[in-house]
């Protein structure tokens, strides 16, 4: 495959892995995560949009469009791309292009300096990247020697595992919720494929990351559980992630509501390092 469906291309990224990136945004997940800060990642084809405070009230879209009464009417005709680009302030539109491998590599290709500087490369992030894993590959067989790394919570096909492990220098893995009922409740994901791919990758260069969220990841029960898997996997070094909010206006955008969650204060993230010192674990607190 040589095209990729996307959200955004960033660049100058410095928490996607090591050194100064360029990060992918994918489309398409395999889980629903209420603390999910990219909802426009989540559903695997194009949909439309509509910022309310962008809105000038031209009425081109309807003028475009006349099964349209008003803006917001979009939400009944996603199918309708049309009318959401036709908008000249931006309020509507829609997210995921689907975009060659060689528009992506040009764009990945444009930092080389910065990436051979600072020890940086490319990000493919989502999303579940792993669901595109043919044009992922794609892009890494046209950017050479360019490291290039996956964020991924590795809830996806076992053969898209497999097929990345050659190209890709790095997963960045997200362990979410390790108790198996907890997990398909909460994010809709088999804990079973998780454990059988975190397998395929343990070989090779991975770093665990552990999103903060309360109260689906930051608590006791799974707190303990995180660090059974730790030592079992004998991994000693995390990233530990902290959640936000920042997404609000995202999900406002496709007219959805946004889970209630909360992140951890200071003293809580002080007592988790402490936990994991004690099991001699080192941890990084990414507060993006």
């Amino acid at each position: 495959m040589d095209e990729l469906l996307i959200t955004g291309i960033q660049r100058f990224s410095v928490h996607d892995g090591p050194g100064i990136r360029t990060t992918v945004f994918l489309k398409g997940c395999t889980l629903r995560c209420p603390w999910c800060c990219n909802p426009e990642n989540i559903r695997g084809e194009p949909e439309v949009y509509f910022k309310e405070e962008k809105c000038i009230g031209c009425l081109e879209c309807v003028k475009r469009c006349s099964f349209l009464d008003k803006p917001r009417d979009i939400f009944r005709f996603p199918e309708h791309h049309e009318c959401a680009r036709s908008c000249p302030s931006a309020a509507m539109g829609v997210y995921g292009e689907f975009t060659g491998a060689d528009d992506v590599a040009e764009v990945i290709l444009r930092d080389l300096d910065y990436y051979s500087s600072t020890g940086g490369g490319v990000t493919f992030s989502g999303g579940e990247p792993l669901l595109q894993a043919d044009g992922i590959l794609s892009v890494t067989r046209r950017i050479g020697e360019v490291p290039a790394a996956v964020e991924t919570s590795l809830f996806a096909p076992g053969e898209a595992v497999e097929k990345l492990k050659g190209d890709v220098d790095l997963f960045l893995v997200d362990v979410k919720i390790l108790d198996d009922a907890g997990c398909r409740e909460v994010t809709g994901g088999d804990p079973e494929v998780f454990r059988r791919n975190f397998e395929r990758i343990s070989e090779g260069n991975f770093t665990v990351r552990f999103p903060v969220v309360k109260p689906y990841t930051f608590n006791r029960e799974n707190i303990r559980a995180l660090i059974r898997f730790l030592r079992e996997k004998m991994v000693d070094h995390i990233e530990v992630l902290g959640i936000h909010r920042l997404g609000l206006e995202k999900y406002r955008s496709l007219n959805l509501q946004m889970p209630d969650f909360s992140a951890p204060d200071d003293a809580e993230i002080k007592k988790l390092k402490w936990l994991l010192e004690k099991e001699s674990i080192g941890m990084n607190y990414l507060k993006i």
